[in-house]
């Protein structure tokens, strides 16, 4: 089996793959602990992994894979690799053999997470696309038929909006993700509830409609991410949703690397 972590800024996913797969076997998610040490690592992974009715002595690892959006942590990923597992960790970045190019003036600016989104995205749904990343920040990268990240967008993410919100505004409580009774509120709670919403509805409308109009055409829309499934059906534009999106990124990255 290969491990594949997609290490987040607020959580990590994990996926087990087979050697022969992109799409993992399962999946399982833990916070990111940035101080964290490789032996409560390996404990939180074999948890994890426990839960599915894997046990250690079954697990044959033959690899270990990651990308990282949180570089703190990272070389306990590389320790975990060697201490527990007995294998060099592989480490996504620009600097890898990938599936495309990257248009950007400074590739090493370009977040691993984008990096492995766009991997699966080429691999899956090709060029034409436009992936919509709605986590910890939103972000839109550009994924042309050529084979070409042509660059992207970053936005603050819901979550982190709303925790800071309601931590400057005294009287403006923390309030959940979802769609409000009505678009016009008549109470407090649900008068946030709407323009969070909404709110980020149109931001990614509003940001695909433009990007469509900057390239003179129309884009397949792809969204990942914790709160993709949240806004997936509510906007006008069609989208596919794929959860899985980073960790077969993961996987294909290191398949073609290895």
């Amino acid at each position: 089996m290969i491990l594949c972590f997609d290490i987040g800024n607020t959580s990590t996913t994990a996926g087990v793959c087979r050697e022969d797969a992109a799409v993992p076997e399962y999946t399982f998610r833990f916070p990111t602990a940035k101080n964290e040490d490789p032996g409560h690592l390996y404990r939180e992974v074999m948890g994890g992994i426990t839960r599915h009715g894997a046990h250690e002595d079954r697990l044959s690892v033959g690899g270990l894979a990651f990308s990282s959006v949180a570089p703190e942590i990272n070389e306990s990923y590389h320790r975990m690799a060697r201490d527990h597992y007995g294998v060099d960790a592989f480490e996504v970045t620009c600097r890898n053999k990938l599936n495309f190019r990257i248009n950007y003036d400074d590739p090493r600016q370009l977040g691993a997470d984008r990096i492995v989104n766009a991997a699966a995205a080429f691999s899956e749904y090709g060029g034409g696309t436009i992936v919509v990343d709605i986590g910890t920040a939103v972000t839109f990268c550009v994924l042309l038929e050529e084979g070409l990240f042509d660059g992207g967008i970053i936005a603050p993410g819901v979550g982190t909006s709303i925790s800071t919100l309601a931590a400057r505004a005294s009287r403006l409580p923390e309030v959940a993700f979802e769609e409000p009774d009505r678009l016009v509120a008549r109470d407090t709670v649900n008068a946030l509830k709407s323009g969070f919403f909404y709110g980020w509805l149109s931001l990614a409308d509003g940001i695909i409609a433009r990007i469509e109009k900057e390239y003179g055409r129309s884009f397949r829309v792809i969204l990942t991410g914790g709160y993709a499934g949240a806004v997936a059906g509510h906007l006008a534009h069609e989208n596919i949703v794929d959860h899985l999106l980073a960790v077969k990124g993961i996987k294909i990255i290191y398949d073609m690397n290895r």
